[in-house]
């Protein structure tokens, strides 16, 4: 066995028991996953940034990052968040003026702005998934399936199918056989729901959260590929022994989550 095969099996025996555990109780247990996603992917994406000779600065990264997810937390999104999302945006394009002056102010405030709404922004949509939904556990643990299943068939049926290169400027190892046999892989996550859940939802309203994950998903894992290729860099971090960094691990999610989010909306 391959020292990061066995790396990937001890991280997945530990990791999954305390992510479905997390999955099922919610509240701050989510919360405080969400903004360790959110901080420790932020901290990724500035180290990233120092290959372009953008300085975030961790303090300015974590302070936007946890004010974010914290939105998602205490606030339903009336006249207070949008106050507290005005003020982020304040802060952010303040800190950075007095920091840096005017010399690459833009480039370095929309890469602080985009350090704390990737991963921060996208990944409180678990918060929400989870408190506004019917069975919202059932949900989020939907999404993590159907992107896992998703990934494995791709994977598998891309190498073994495919030819025609997806993107092979921004991911060489992608394929458009990959691409589309990622479908029937979700589709097993809403078989698993059918015969093994009571739901409240309908198949047609399963059926179209995977379809939903899995394109966006892939769309999710394509674009922080093209992030780390734009910075010259293999993996994200290596803080998941074997998996990579945060953002590596979950660039699927991030998509996925807003986009499942809108689907069960407009199907309640």
């Amino acid at each position: 066995m391959s020292k990061n095969l066995a790396q990937r099996l001890i991280v997945a025996a530990i990791g999954i028991p305390v992510l479905l555990f997390i999955i099922y109780r919610g509240g701050y247990y989510l919360y405080i996953f969400s903004m360790l996603v959110a901080v420790l992917g932020s901290w990724e994406l500035a180290a990233m940034f120092l290959s372009k000779n953008i300085e975030i600065g961790k303090r300015l990264a974590t302070l936007l990052s946890i004010t974010v997810v914290s939105v998602f937390q205490f606030s339903t999104f009336g006249e207070t968040g949008l106050l507290i999302m005005f003020l982020l945006f304040f802060l952010a394009a303040s800190l950075k003026m007095i920091e840096t002056g005017v010399v690459n102010y833009t480039s370095r405030l929309a890469t602080a702005l985009l350090a704390a709404v990737y991963p921060g922004f996208f990944i409180s949509f678990s918060i929400l998934i989870h408190r506004n939904f019917p069975s919202g556990w059932l949900i989020l643990l939907f999404i993590f399936v159907n992107i896992w299943l998703a990934d494995t068939f791709a994977y598998g049926f891309g190498k073994w199918l495919g030819s025609k290169k997806l993107a092979p400027t921004i991911s060489p190892n992608k394929t458009w056989v990959g691409f589309f046999a990622a479908f029937p892989g979700g589709f097993l996550t809403v078989a698993a729901v059918y015969f093994i859940f009571n739901s409240e939802w309908n198949t047609l309203a399963w059926l179209a959260a995977s379809v939903t994950a899995t394109f966006f998903g892939q769309i999710g894992d394509l674009v922080e590929s093209a992030v780390k290729r734009d910075c010259d860099v293999k993996d994200s971090s290596n803080l998941i022994p074997g998996h990579g960094g945060v953002l590596d691990r979950f660039d699927s999610l991030l998509f996925a989550l807003p986009s499942v989010y809108f689907v069960f909306k407009i199907a309640s």
